[in-house]
């Protein structure tokens, strides 16, 4: 597809979140969760994680690329205090390979620190997904690898839900998605909420 065309398709989501920025009332001790549908469609994000200072700029069909893309205009006017990212699968179904997709993950987190240096980050892992089980192998490698990353980092975290959404056959569990078999229904989440509430320890 060609890439004016897709800025232009993302450009109206890009602007809705422009404005959700402008219109958050409270900018001190914000925590946000940048990337793709997966953050995006968690609407219950702000409830689910009280009493931190959530902002949700998550937007459908993201990958790295457009995420680092974005990054300078998103974060122009705010200055978080933590920064919790989930992307990649969308890399990944686009046949992207494990060790690129590092290559852009190295490329963000590079954006990020040179942003906010004091700033703590966190990687969601790339989740699994029924729809998307060929991609299981792809999906563990790349976590891996950036997992490995991380831990050459200050102030950086893998935040591990992988392991939490597969069932006794090392397979996503049918039931945590909806019927797209790709994105989470509100068990998936209650899941996600779970986890990442025992990392920020509320």
């Amino acid at each position: 597809m060609d890439e004016h065309i897709m800025d232009f398709e993302f450009e109206e989501e890009i602007e809705a979140l422009e404005q959700k920025i402008l219109d958050h009332p409270n900018k001190k001790d914000l925590v946000v969760f940048y990337g793709s549908s997966s953050i995006r469609l968690w609407e219950n994000l702000e409830n689910d994680l009280t009493p931190l200072n959530i902002l949700n700029l998550g937007f459908g069909g993201s990958s790295f690329s457009w995420c680092i893309y974005y990054f300078e205009r998103l974060f122009a006017n705010i200055e978080p205090s933590h920064m919790v990212i989930y992307v990649g699968d969308n890399d990944l179904a686009n046949g992207i390979k494990p060790e690129k997709v590092l290559k852009k993950f190295r490329m963000l987190v590079k954006m990020v620190r040179l942003t906010f240096p004091r700033m703590p980050l966190d990687f969601i892992t790339i989740k699994p997904s029924p729809i998307r089980t060929y991609l299981l192998p792809e999906i563990q490698l790349t976590n891996k690898l950036i997992r490995k990353e991380l831990m050459g980092l200050d102030k950086a975290r893998l935040i591990n839900v992988f392991d939490s959404m597969l069932n006794e056959r090392n397979v996503a569990r049918p039931e945590l998605y909806l019927e797209d078999q790709l994105h989470m229904n509100e068990k998936g989440y209650k899941i996600w909420r779970g986890v990442v509430r025992r990392y920020f320890e509320i």
